[in-house]
Formats: C-alpha cells, sequence, structure tokens
C-alpha cells in the first residue's frame, strides 16, 4: 500500500515538473508581442532556468537575463520571485574635440556650435599626430597632480578606453568588456569617448615623449572596464559584475562617473563587497542640480565618495547635484564629499587625439586620481586623509555644504 503511494506522489511530481517546464518553454519561446524585453535579477539559482532563460550574470541570489511579460508570469506562477535591472547613464555634458566634432550622447543641450557625427573618424597611427592645448590641463594643476600613483591600480567602469591613446597605452594592465554575457570578455573599445576621457584624468602619463596630457596620477595602472554601451546607457548587473571582478582582482580603487536617481540592490551588495575588501570607491554626484537632495546612486551610497563639479574659477555650476549635507563633516546616506574640476576640462579621446568636457564625470576621475597619488596604504586612511586635505581648501559655501562636502584635496 505504502509502495503505491510513494509511486502516485513520485508520478504527480514527475507530471508536475513536465508541465510546469512546458509552460516554461512556451513562454520562454513565445514572440515578445506583450511587451518589450526587459532585464530582470532571476531569484533563483536553478540550473534548468539558466539553461532555459539563458545568463547574463550570475550573482549569489540569482542571475539575471533577458525577459518578456509572458516569461514573467511563468516564472511568478511556480515561485520564482525576479527583480527589475536598473539602466544607468554616464554623467559628462558634451565634449567637443578639436575638429569640432560635438558628442550630443554625452549630455543635453550640446555647448558646441555645427556639431557632426565622430563616429567615423579613423583612428589616428600609432605616431603623435595631435597635441593637447595643455600639457597639464587646468584641473590637474588645481589639484597638484601629475606625479604619483606608482603600484596603485585604478579601475575605471565606463564605455570602455581607446587602449592605442599614446598616453594611456603605458598605463593599461587590463581592459575587460562586461556587456557581452556571463563570461568577462577581452576588449574595451570605446565608441562614446568619455571613459577614454575620464581615464585621461586619472592617470594619463603624456606617452613616451612627454608631449602629450598628464592625468592626475600617471604612474598608476588602469583596469578598463567596459560596462557601458557606446550611447552612455548602462546596465546596472554590468555595473556590478565589474565591481566584483575589480575586487577580486586587486584594485585599490574604483571610479565611476555614471549613476541613477535609485538604488540598485545588485551594485548596493556589490559595494559592500569591495569595501568589505578594502576598495575605495568614487563615483560622480550627478549633474541634476542645483536642488538639494539631487544627488545620483551609487554616489549617493554612504560607502561611496561622492564628487560635485566646480570650474576654473572656484563655482558651483548649476548643474552640479547636490547632496542633503548636514554640515556635520560626518558622510552619511545621499551626502556630497567633495568638489573638484569638471567644467571644461581637457584630456584623452577615443580618436587618439583630445577633447574637452564637462559635468560631475569629469571631477570625478580627480578625485580618484588623488587617491591613487596619495594611497595610504588602505582604503579607510586614504579617505579620510582627503577629507582632511578638502578641509583646508574649504568651497561654494563654508563647512560641509550640499555641493561641494568638506571641500577640494589639494596634494601637498
Amino acid at each position: 500500500m505504502k509502495i503505491k503511494f510513494f509511486m502516485a506522489v513520485l508520478v504527480s511530481l514527475i507530471l508536475a515538473v513536465i508541465l510546469v517546464t512546458i509552460g516554461l518553454v512556451i513562454a520562454h519561446n513565445q514572440e515578445s508581442t506583450q511587451a518589450e524585453n526587459g532585464r530582470y535579477l532571476v531569484k533563483s539559482n536553478n540550473g534548468l532556468l539558466k539553461i532555459m532563460y539563458g545568463v547574463n550574470h550570475n550573482f549569489d541570489n540569482g542571475f539575471t537575463t533577458e525577459l518578456t511579460k509572458g516569461q514573467l508570469r511563468a516564472l511568478s506562477l511556480i515561485g520564482v520571485e525576479t527583480e527589475e535591472v536598473e539602466l544607468y547613464h554616464i554623467l559628462g555634458k558634451p565634449t567637443c574635440n578639436y575638429n569640432n566634432i560635438c558628442e550630443p550622447e554625452l549630455g543635453e543641450n550640446p555647448s558646441c556650435a555645427d556639431c557632426k557625427n565622430g563616429d567615423d573618424e579613423e583612428p589616428l597611427p600609432e605616431e603623435r599626430t595631435c597635441y593637447p592645448n595643455d600639457n597639464k590641463p587646468w584641473g590637474i594643476i588645481k589639484v597638484n597632480g601629475s606625479s604619483g600613483g606608482a603600484e596603485v591600480d585604478v579601475a575605471v567602469l565606463d564605455t570602455g578606453v581607446y587602449t592605442d591613446h599614446l598616453d594611456l597605452t603605458r598605463r593599461v594592465k587590463q581592459c575587460k568588456d562586461f556587456t557581452k554575457g556571463p563570461r568577462v570578455k577581452n576588449g574595451c573599445d570605446d565608441g562614446n569617448g568619455h571613459g577614454t576621457h575620464v581615464s585621461g584624468t586619472v592617470l594619463a602619463d603624456a606617452g613616451s615623449d612627454g608631449l602629450g596630457i598628464y592625468g592626475v596620477a600617471p604612474e598608476a595602472d588602469l583596469f578598463a572596464y567596459k560596462v557601458c554601451g557606446n550611447g552612455g546607457s548602462c546596465w546596472t548587473d554590468d555595473i556590478a559584475a565589474a565591481i566584483d571582478y575589480a575586487a577580486n582582482n586587486g584594485a585599490e580603487i574604483i571610479s565611476m562617473s555614471l549613476g541613477g536617481d535609485t538604488e540598485s540592490s545588485l551594485i548596493k551588495n556589490a559595494i559592500d563587497y569591495a569595501t568589505s575588501k578594502g576598495v575605495l570607491i568614487v563615483a560622480a554626484a550627478g549633474n541634476d542640480g542645483p536642488k538639494d537632495g539631487s544627488i545620483d546612486y551609487p554616489g549617493a551610497n554612504v560607502n561611496v565618495v561622492a564628487v560635485g563639479a566646480i570650474d576654473s574659477a572656484e563655482n558651483v555650476p548649476s548643474w552640479s547635484s547636490r547632496g542633503i549635507n548636514d554640515g556635520d563633516y560626518t558622510i552619511e546616506e545621499r551626502e556630497v564629499e567633495f568638489g573638484a574640476p569638471g567644467v571644461d576640462v581637457e584630456s584623452t579621446y577615443k580618436n587618439g587625439c583630445y577633447a574637452f568636457g564637462s559635468g560631475t564625470s569629469m571631477a570625478t576621475p580627480h578625485i580618484a586620481g588623488l587617491a591613487a597619488k596619495l594611497w595610504q596604504g588602505n582604503a579607510a586612511d586614504t579617505r579620510t586623509y582627503l577629507q582632511g586635505l578638502a578641509k583646508n581648501h574649504d568651497l561654494h559655501t563654508a563647512g560641509d555644504d550640499t555641493a561641494t562636502g568638506f571641500g577640494l584635496p589639494i596634494a601637498q
């Protein structure tokens, strides 16, 4: 009797699995007529589900993949939770190079006239055929950069990097693409220019001839991680996977000139992991100012150094996002920590030449570069050291303000 009972239960379970599997396969193979595909975190590590849906990235609490509404309903029916993956964006304003080529995808309201598309430019040969306007741009001089950073690895998570740029090629230690699926791909092509620009501000070394441009810490090494598409959009699961990878591969500093209005749970978990491994994380405050509280994530995360922008006269541009700083010189959630050069910043560009850009994107690498130049042996001490320097150069309004926090750190 017991054997018959258990056989009946077993058959029922097998039938249930078959029916669920059939339902999932049908849902998986449906044409996406109900809605466009979206990217989701499937909160399960079931191997069958991974095979059926495909994996973008694996995480401790599940995997990310593209799903339709029908597929979401099928997962809900079997009790599998899902969470929408957010889309962030790079935080630079438009850039213009010396051929008057504008990149309006870097922000709204392009600032140079008669813009044309520069995507068809051919890369320049590997000898110097163009020169920067300034060997040491105003922002590098302002923070007393252009030296140091030896043996410090800085991971720049962005649109990629033009690794053959004469001022960057000797600095590149890793070049990885996180936008193409579960396995980290070699390659970090930058079809946008934003990632090459911010990387140059961190650590450009002026090239072997010394005639190029200097970043803040030209002896540091670059982990160039592509987490954003050429249009400037960045899936938060790609960013989170890159943060984990940087933490596991020895990066001391992570620099992110990107963000969004809400916090991604995937990025939050990755930040917690990276900081537990001793990584200092620096991110842009955003370009949504001047309202207090307009700061973007991940910069708004308490474990991240959030950077606002200033111009060459140390004024804060209206578009630089503000935090909710309460003046107590203690960093809490949604507070700006520093102000740094972020207006008309000259740096390396995707065509092997140079460009000007504005935004908290451009301010962020000045602080990441300073952290590399002034590395104190660990993230906590380096952050405290930068805070002490910033108090010596107060900006905007007196004290710990919503636009520039502690002020501007300047290397001594």
